[in-house]
């Protein structure tokens, strides 16, 4: 068996980019609880603020599975936000931001910005704008450009 190092776990990108990305949850999570929202869920009624979109075009958008996708949008659902339509075309399904769910955005808004506004701050600027681009460049080559 060979040697396991451990720094070479703490190097690792994945260990690092998802404990990053956990405690940059909970920062936006804890700035957005008084909305009722999730991080997670803001990108998801921007994105259908924008245009309506089918389940799969979602999930594609989102890089997630369709499972994962649903389990998203149930609360979404059950808090109507977000409703389904047929399209029309067999068993695929558009999804629509509801009234509700635009008054909520529009309210969570605010609240995401001075969020980004605070990690803005703490990293600079021009920290910020490197790093966002870096994982720009690093998702659009693990993905084939599809984002």
């Amino acid at each position: 068996m060979p040697e396991i190092s451990f720094h070479d776990f703490q190097n690792c990108y994945c260990f690092n980019l998802r404990w990053v990305s956990r405690v940059v949850t909970q920062h936006y999570d804890h700035a957005l609880s008084g909305c009722g929202l999730r991080v997670t869920q803001l990108p998801i009624l921007a994105r259908l603020a924008a245009e309506d979109m089918t389940m799969a075009d979602l999930a594609d958008w989102l890089a997630m599975d369709r499972t994962t996708l649903l389990r998203n949008l149930r609360p979404l659902e059950r808090a109507d936000l977000v409703y389904s339509v047929p399209t029309g075309e067999g068993r695929k399904l558009k999804l629509v931001l509801s009234q509700e769910g635009a008054a909520l955005l529009e309210k969570a808004y605010p609240v995401w910005r001075a969020a980004q506004q605070s990690l803005t701050r703490i990293l600079g600027q021009q920290r910020w704008e490197t790093l966002i681009n870096d994982l720009a460049m690093t998702g659009e080559n693990l993905t084939g450009g599809s984002n």
